[in-house]
Parts: structure tokens; C-alpha cells; sequence
């Protein structure tokens, strides 16, 4: 069983604890991709995990982490009226998110509903509607 919903939110966790975080983040080497220590920190708490879930959660860190400065630079010329930094750090991430996972998976449609559901969870009130335009002009 793959629970992509369920793999999303944490990502989004994950990617959100790490922008609010120091960085390098602890326990972090060249060794230890992005996000994976993070991820084995919080396995507690995250609890059933298979190891496909496990896998797409890392890589979802790593492409965002990867292309940080090319997914900002794609959001930043999509925002009308916004810059990047008066974003929310929810809607931030989120966005970083679902452009980092357009990079593996073709089903744009689906990861902005998703990305859209999670906005409509834990960002502010008119979060959604932030997100679901920048992605559709990105991902589109």
C-alpha cells in the first residue's frame, strides 16, 4: 500500500521544519542525503512508514532542496503583486513542494489538488487560492 496523501503531509512537515530550521541541519553530513536524519528523527512520530513511503518522502526533500533556488526563482515570476519573502512559510513550502514533485511525477493535476487539500489544512484562509494559481501557471 502506498498512502501518496499521507506521504505529502509529512514531506510538507519535514520540508516546513527545515525552513524554520538552522542550516546544516543536525546530524546532517555529505554522507546523509537532505532530510533523511529528519526523517529518522521523527520515524517515531510518523509512525508505519513502508519503505516506498520512506523513499518518496526523501526524495520529494531532496529534488526541493536540490533546485531550491530555481523552484524560488519559478514562484517568485509567478506571484502577481507578492514577493517570495511576504509569502507564509506554509505557502512557501507547500509551492516548493509541488513543483519539486512535478520534477518525478507527471500527474500535475493530482499534486495540485493535493497540494491544494494540504494549503486548505494548515495555511491561512486564502492560502489556497495563492497556491492553486501559482501551480497551475507552473506546473501547466
Amino acid at each position: 500500500m502506498f498512502r501518496i496523501k499521507y506521504c505529502r503531509e509529512i514531506a510538507f512537515k519535514l520540508l516546513y521544519e527545515i525552513d524554520v530550521l538552522p542550516l546544516p541541519l543536525p546530524g546532517e553530513t555529505e554522507m546523509v542525503p537532505p532530510g533523511q536524519q529528519l526523517l529518522q528523527d521523527h520515524l517515531d512520530f510518523f509512525r508505519g512508514l513502508n519503505n516506498r513511503e520512506k523513499q518518496f518522502i526523501l526524495t520529494i526533500l531532496q529534488k526541493t532542496r536540490e533546485n531550491k533556488k530555481s523552484i524560488d526563482q519559478l514562484i517568485a515570476d509567478n506571484l502577481i503583486g507578492w514577493k517570495l519573502e511576504r509569502l507564509m512559510v506554509v505557502d512557501r513550502n507547500l509551492l516548493r513542494m509541488g513543483i519539486a514533485e512535478s520534477y518525478i511525477n507527471d500527474q500535475k493535476a493530482i499534486i495540485i489538488d493535493d497540494i491544494v487539500r494540504i494549503a486548505k489544512k494548515y495555511g491561512g484562509e486564502e492560502s489556497y487560492k495563492i497556491i492553486n494559481a501559482v501551480l497551475d501557471k507552473v506546473l501547466k
